[in-house]
Parts: C-alpha cells; structure tokens; sequence
C-alpha cells in the first residue's frame, strides 16, 4: 500500500495559458472525467464534472475570444488607414453609385482596378440606377437625408455605416414621434435597408425587432376606410347632376365623360387629372384612347395605360369597354360627345387649352358639387369612390378576383380592400335616353 501509495503521482488540472482549441478542451475534459470515473469505480458512486475546471476552461476560452476580436478590430482599422484607404469611396446616399470595397464583396486589387475600362464602370451604375424607378430612388435619397438629420439631432455626430440594429429602433421611435405615418416610416427604413445591401453591409432593418416596430406604427397609425363606393345608381344621379351644377355645355360633357370613364375603366384619380404641372406622367393622353368607327356609332372604345402606380416594367395594359344598355351612364357615348366638342387634338384625354390636364382640385371641388347636388355626404365620397365601387361591383357580378385585380391594375391582393359588400342584390338601373 505505501509503495504503491508512492508511486502514485497526484496531477492538477492545466489550465491553458490561452484559450486551445477545441480537441485539447475535450482531451482535458476527458482526462479529468476519466481520473473521475476510475476513483468512482472504487467507491461504486459517479461523481460529476468538478465545477471549478468547467469555470475554468470557459473564463478562459472567453477571455481568449474577447482577445482575438480586440486584434482582429486593430487589423480591420490599420487597414483602412493603410494606402487602400485611399481609393474607398463613401457609398452614395442615392444608392446609384459601386462601393469598390465592402465587408461582404471584398477589395479589387490595384493591378485590377487599373485594367478596368471606365464604360463598364458608368454601365454598371446605369443598371443600379435602372433597377428601381426614379421615384423610388428619391425616396431612398430623402430616408437618408432624413436619417442623417436625426443622428445629428439625437447623438450629435454624423453617422457612420454600417449602423446597428439600436440606431433603428430610435430611428423609427423618433419618426412616430414626428408624427409620420406607416408609409413614410416603412419607406424611410427600406432605404436604409437599400443602402446596406447595395455597399454589401450586414442590413440591421432585417431584425425581428424592427419589423415588430414598424408593424407597430401601421396599427397605431392605422384609420378605418370610411370611403363609400360610387354605384351605377349613383353613377346616374352624378351624371345627371352636372347639368345643374355646371353651366358650359363643353364641362357638362367632359365631366361626364370623366365620371363614367372613371368607373368603367377602374381609374385612379392621377390618370385623369393632375396634382400638379410638374406630375403628369401618368395622365391619360388622347393617343391612349381607340374609338371604333363609325364615331356615330361606335360599339366600344380601347383605353391604353402605359403609366400607372406600380407598373415598373411600363409594360401597357389595353382594357376594351363596351357600350351599356343604359344610356346615361355609357362611357362609349359619353366619350363620343366629349371628342366631337373636344377634337381629336393631340395632348391630355380632359382638358380645357388642349395642353394643360384638368387639375385634381378642380374635379374633385366639381364632384364635391354634385355628391351635394345628390344629397350625397362629400366627406364620405371621394374621387377613389369610383374606382372602389367599380371593384365592389365587379365582385358582386361574380368576376373573379384575379381578373378584378387585371382590370384594376393592383399588383397584390390589395384589392381586397375595396371590396365592399353589399346587403341586398343589385337593383338594376333603369335604361334612359
């Protein structure tokens, strides 16, 4: 027993001077367990893991950890003040410019860069450019304009990108706060998110969190539809409202023509008049509009749209109307008496110097006359009411939704929500000359 007590040699566990890797922590780990379990034969108990050695090898490990990120942080920062440093351009706010260096993309070597012809470089940034609408990149372009002036608001310094996932949270904290709405915040925080990507950065908006937050602000931002749909009985009373409500033969015709077409056609109130000299593109133009011939009596009119909201291809949508049985509230016939006052002149389809479209606050100031004219609540009818009961319409005549959403030009199901529906069948309208 004594000798056999000597030339037992009693080991302590060796903790590593730095974290090893991971088949010498298991080696320990084992050997310790082993030395464990052979002493628990003995005895005929298991006993665990000492707990000092596990406490041990982890402050280590994370020590080691804390270590290697502390110099790989030097190394990332001595190269960007090494002689590459200097070719790096600050990424575009517009997002139409090539960061030639990002985390995720790497560097182009010097020898490359030379040897790349600058046509290639300008095509490269046409096709960025093109990859979204003009629109869409001044959206972009005001969210980081708009992020720029609440960094220096809240932290007092430009910001610097890639930005965390809290400058976010705070970001779209400080726009609810200003009082903006779900879709300037979601449109602000898609630019950042563009803007990312585009420079090959880790995109911080992608977060759960952030979505939450934005969702958040859509449901308190949020306000019930109230808009009630224009049916073809209202149609009727409208069309023959002007009569009273406008005194020039040439507005009686081009409104009514405007009223029925707006319907038929399932037109949005950008297509038919304007905002402002400066926003037109999506005004209907008089070469958008066929009439078959004989004029005098034409069956059917094809309107082409080659603008319209969310049509990014510019691929144009043809929709073929048709003559109704009732006469009052035909688009054909309106149409046919709007031309023969109007001519066949080039420039918008409605308008007064053949030149100019009508403005939106003229036509909607002369619907509001009508509604009113109807004992009809202004406040409740809109301009979009049109196309609203054209959809709720087409939806109670058993017309697929699929195809409601083509005649509508919706490009998702957001044409759900027009959908209104009724509590009694339709009551047809009465034919009238």
């Amino acid at each position: 027993m004594n000798s056999s007590g000597r030339g037992r040699r009693k080991t302590r566990p060796r903790l590593p001077a730095a974290a090893g890797s991971a088949t010498q922590m298991e080696a320990m780990m084992d050997e310790e367990a082993g030395g464990s379990c052979q002493n628990a034969g003995q005895s005929g108990d298991v006993l665990p893991i000492q707990p000092q050695l596990v406490a041990a090898v982890t402050e280590q490990v994370l020590q080691a950890l804390s270590n290697e990120n502390k110099r790989g942080e030097k190394r990332r920062k001595r190269q960007q003040k090494g002689s590459d440093s200097k070719r790096q351009r600050a990424p575009s706010s517009s997002g139409t410019e090539i960061s030639w260096v990002s985390t995720v993309h790497g560097q182009i070597s010097n020898h490359c860069t030379k040897a790349i012809p600058a046509c290639l470089s300008e095509t490269a940034s046409k096709l960025l450019e093109a990859s979204v609408t003009h629109k869409t990149h001044q959206s972009y372009k005001t969210a980081m304009s708009v992020f720029q002036k609440f960094h220096q608001k809240i932290y007092k310094t430009s910001p610097e990108f890639p930005i965390n996932v809290a400058q976010v949270i705070y970001f779209v904290s400080w726009l609810q706060l200003e009082g903006k709405s779900h879709n300037t915040i979601n449109t602000y925080v898609a630019g950042l998110s563009y803007y990312h990507r585009l420079n090959g950065f880790t995109d911080p908006t992608q977060f759960f969190i952030i979505k939450k937050l934005i969702k958040g602000a859509q449901q308190l931002s949020s306000t019930p539809d109230i808009r009630l749909p224009i049916t073809p009985q209202i149609l009727q009373k409208l069309v023959q409202a002007v009569k009273y409500t406008v005194s020039t033969k040439y507005t009686r015709l081009m409104l009514r023509a405007m009223f029925t077409l707006s319907f038929f056609a399932f037109l949005r109130v950008g297509e038919i008049s304007a905002k402002s000299l400066g926003n037109m593109k999506n005004v209907i133009q008089m070469n958008n509009l066929t009439i078959s011939e004989p004029l005098k009596n034409a069956k059917c009119m094809t309107l082409t749209l080659r603008h319209f909201k969310h049509n990014d291809s510019c691929r144009p949508v043809s929709l073929q109307i048709a003559t109704q049985k009732c006469k009052s509230i035909c688009p054909v016939r309106a149409m046919v008496k709007n031309i023969k006052v109007r001519g066949f002149a080039c420039g918008p389809l409605f308008t007064f110097d053949e030149s100019n479209p009508i403005s939106q606050s003229y036509y909607t100031s002369e619907l509001k006359n009508a509604l009113m004219y109807c004992g009809l609540d202004s406040k409740l009818y809109k301009s979009h009411s049109f196309r609203i009961g054209a959809a709720s319409y087409a939806f109670h005549s058993k017309i697929s939704e699929e195809k409601i959403r083509l005649m509508g030009r919706w490009n998702s199901s957001a044409v759900k929500r027009y959908f209104r529906i009724p509590v009694f069948d339709t009551i047809e309208v009465s034919p009238q000359n």
